[in-house]
């Protein structure tokens, strides 16, 4: 009887904040710290914000997620965990919003599915799926298109990788035969195009300075003199 009545107790202490009351301890964390660099330290600190209010308020981490994805209050980066296989879900798996293919154009001319991007949040996948690993939270927004750096220097890994492949296949059509020079020096063109340090428009070295500049659209700092890229 005792256990029945303190359950019933715990439950009518509960209390969910409403959406506009989330935003508001959402904004004022970020506002005190620069970066949340997980899902449970931002919960800890949304809870405590609210509590501050109400000790009985609570919220689960994935609420906070979707509701500042919802509402574009901050911005989320996301580390993922790469697996073998090549499923990959119709919904989000961080805010729950149908996700789009990402295509390709082929040598054919025609069109591949290389991965899925949510619609509205900056979560993809490739080819091998990908599920989300640790998030990091800070003041800001979503971009435009909903991608953060991450999510754009996996694309371009995934493009460079299509572009050698492709490489490789324009060599191979034409060994042996009186074009094969041709051919071997187009495909050394497209490898230069995906891999190169020396080019500044390779798209390694795209890729590597959009991390080094964080994705805040400014030029390189070194794309095409760095030693120490690595191909991507």
């Amino acid at each position: 009887m005792y256990i029945h009545h303190d359950i019933n107790d715990a439950l009518m202490a509960y209390r969910k904040p409403d959406d506009d009351r989330l935003e508001g301890a959402i904004l004022a964390v970020v506002e005190r710290n620069q970066q949340i660099r997980s899902q449970k330290m931002m919960t800890d600190l949304v809870l405590s914000e609210l509590r501050a209010e109400d000790e009985n308020y609570n919220v689960s981490g994935e609420r906070i997620r979707r509701v500042a994805i919802e509402r574009n209050i901050l911005r989320i980066d996301i580390e993922y965990n790469q697996h073998d296989d090549r499923s990959s879900p119709d919904v989000c798996p961080v805010c729950g919003y149908p996700m789009a293919v990402v295509s390709n154009a082929t040598l054919k001319g025609g069109a591949a599915k290389v991965g899925r991007q949510c619609t509205k949040c900056p979560y993809q996948t490739g080819q091998r799926r990908r599920t989300p690993g640790r998030y990091t939270f800070s003041k800001g927004h979503l971009s435009k298109d909903g991608m953060d750096v991450n999510t754009r220097r996996s694309l371009l890994k995934d493009a460079a990788d299509l572009m050698r492949r492709a490489a490789s296949m324009a060599e191979s059509a034409t060994k042996g035969t009186e074009h094969g020079a041709r051919g071997k020096k187009s495909a050394n063109r497209i490898r230069k195009m995906a891999s190169s340090k020396r080019d500044a428009d390779s798209l390694m070295n795209i890729a590597a300075d959009l991390k080094d500049n964080d994705h805040d659209g400014s030029v390189g700092h070194g794309s095409a003199k760095s030693g120490n890229r690595k191909d991507i």
